[in-house]
């Protein structure tokens, strides 16, 4: 996919999240024994989630993938909502398979300006399993470590945005990331990660 048409794709969804998130149709927030449903879509990233998240800057591969995420709210507290996500992950272009996760996620809930934007960052941990040894984890080739693992830890990373008024619906960015977590996994010390853009709906 040549990447004039990727970025033509992140505009297309960044226009169909604001869409989605303008109707205002649901009672506030959602609280504990709510269930979610998120749908992303995103491209490899060449570059360490450290670096990602601190440079913000990285280039890309040509590996994509769709992801459809049902998740569960267990608890919401004061500045923290914590929540359960399952995702069923399909990949294409350099790596064809499918992945499946699971992640236990937290979400900071309150911001200085959610009454103009509300907005929340999640991080989130658990475990990923892929049908096959993806083509794109290497990391320590230089060390004569050519594979990664199907087995391995998730994490995730969200800046997550709704309209300040009432609404079932959001928008996210989604740093997507597979690794053996130094080892705890797996000690061929592969990874990837993924730059993502999603929408959700609040049931």
């Amino acid at each position: 996919m040549p990447v004039q048409v990727f970025h033509r794709g992140i505009v297309v969804c960044l226009v169909l999240m604001l869409g989605l998130a303008l109707p205002a149709q649901a009672r506030a927030d959602a609280e504990p024994g709510d269930y979610f449903l998120s749908v992303y879509a995103g491209r490899a990233a060449k570059e360490r989630m450290l670096d990602i998240i601190t440079r913000f800057n990285t280039g890309f591969i040509d590996s994509y993938l769709v992801a459809v995420a049902p998740g569960y709210v267990i608890g919401q507290g004061r500045n923290i909502r914590s929540d359960v996500e399952l995702q069923v992950v399909r990949h294409w272009g350099e790596q064809d398979h499918w992945e499946f996760n699971a992640a236990y996620i937290a979400r900071w809930m309150n911001f200085p300006w959610d009454h103009h934007l509300d907005t929340r960052i999640a991080v989130g941990a658990g475990v990923s399993w892929a049908t096959e040894v993806p083509f794109i984890e290497p990391r320590a080739k230089e060390l004569g470590e050519e594979e990664s693992a199907r087995f391995l830890g998730y994490v995730v990373i969200e800046a997550e945005f709704k309209p300040p008024r009432p609404s079932q619906w959001s928008g996210f960015v989604r740093l997507h990331h597979r690794s053996d977590a130094w080892g705890i996994f797996h000690d061929k010390r592969g990874g990837s990660n993924f730059i993502t853009l999603g929408t959700r709906y609040h049931f």
